[in-house]
């Protein structure tokens, strides 16, 4: 088979169609738009060297879609703990201020959220207290420019929010458990409310017959343990189908992210409509094997992803090329798969010596063994 552009290859990847060579990605890297970490420099390299395969982001101007968010304002102070930050944000809405704090490590390590906006139902009357006004914009001309700029180089993908995660990132995973049982009507007037404005923003790009594949993070936060399958049913499948059905109406295509355990769910996904679904962790984070759930998929959705983040940080390239060739004789196999890791390389702050051999494995690997005769 002749040799496909990265575009056109991710492109029938995704419509589970033949292609010249199983696809390989880093998740998150992109040399047309540096992280401003200067430690992924090699990454980029990598990328360029054996023409990895990209998903290049595009997002609107303020000219061309403005959400009209809350006014906030912020402020860092010293915390209580010596080697951190706290950043406290405070969000105005018309039925009184909503709060939020976070742990900021001082060597740019990740941090965590120590206090969420809404921790009570008069906090979530508050956050729906918040008009939903949006600035639709005449034009997209800045995706046009994306495109010639990137001609087949890459995949043109349009990131959206998820009705549920926009809620359940408000209130963290806790409120969110216990108001599966306590608040579950007011779940329901919150992500309809989060819902409306992605729809919205849906409709506007598709008038413009702009991007490739549209996609969001986020369906993790419900699925068991935390969640049941009714609640996965409720609050993901019956949002979530109705902004795919938008899409592949336009005749675009649809990628989502969903860490854990994908066995209970696996054909919820597929139900859905879901083009691809990544990142497919092995076990023992996750119950199924990537054949397992390619078997399963019987070729209905593409899978991304396979090889766990974590192995970057703890194998050594040598033990990294075997985990790369077996999650390769697994997946590549009939096609529908591409070869990524389970995160971005923004796990670490800093990537040292190890990662980037890993990645460079990883790479070789890929592209050694990728090819469709």
């Amino acid at each position: 088979m002749a040799q496909m552009s990265c575009r056109e290859r991710l492109l029938r990847v995704m419509r589970q169609r033949e292609i010249d060579r199983m696809p390989v990605r880093l998740w998150g890297v992109d040399p047309m738009f540096p992280s401003g970490n200067p430690t992924w420099a090699p990454l980029y390299q990598i990328t360029e060297e054996f023409q990895v395969d990209i998903f290049r982001s595009w997002a609107p101007t303020r000219d061309e879609w403005d959400p009209h968010l809350a006014p906030v304002t912020s402020e860092r102070k010293e915390s209580d703990k010596p080697d951190l930050w706290e950043d406290t944000v405070i969000m105005q809405t018309p039925k009184g201020p909503l709060t939020a704090s976070w742990y900021v490590p001082k060597d740019g390590s990740p941090g965590y959220q120590k206090k969420h906006y809404i921790e009570t139902v008069e906090d979530a009357k508050r956050w729906l207290s918040i008009p939903s006004q949006v600035s639709m914009g005449e034009n997209a001309d800045s995706y046009w420019e994306l495109e010639r700029k990137s001609e087949d180089r890459a995949l043109l993908f349009i990131g959206l929010a998820e009705a549920m995660y926009a809620v359940q990132a408000q209130m963290g995973s806790e409120t969110f458990g216990y108001w599966l049982y306590d608040e579950r009507q007011l779940l329901h007037e919150m992500i309809d409310k989060a819902y409306n404005d992605i729809e919205r923003q849906v409709k506007h790009y598709l008038s413009f017959g702009i991007g490739d594949a549209y996609g969001w993070v986020g369906p993790e936060l419900c699925i068991p343990p935390l969640a049941s399958l009714k609640d996965f049913q409720e609050f993901v499948f019956d949002y979530d189908k109705r902004i795919i059905d938008l899409i592949h109406d336009a005749g675009k295509l649809v990628w989502v992210h969903c860490h854990g355990d994908i066995n209970p769910v696996l054909e919820g996904f597929v139900e859905m409509g879901i083009d691809c679904l990544n990142p497919i962790e092995p076990p023992p984070t996750g119950k199924l094997t990537l054949a397992e759930a390619k078997q399963r998929c019987d070729g209905k959705m593409s899978l991304e992803g396979g090889v766990q983040d974590g192995d970057f940080d703890l194998l050594n390239p040598e033990q990294m090329i075997p985990v790369v060739e077996d999650t390769i004789a697994q997946g590549k196999p009939g096609g529908c798969f591409i070869l990524s890791p389970t995160s971005s390389p923004s796990t670490w702050p800093r990537l040292n010596e190890r990662h980037v051999a890993n990645y460079r494995a990883f790479v070789e690997a890929g592209i050694r063994l990728g090819r469709y005769e």
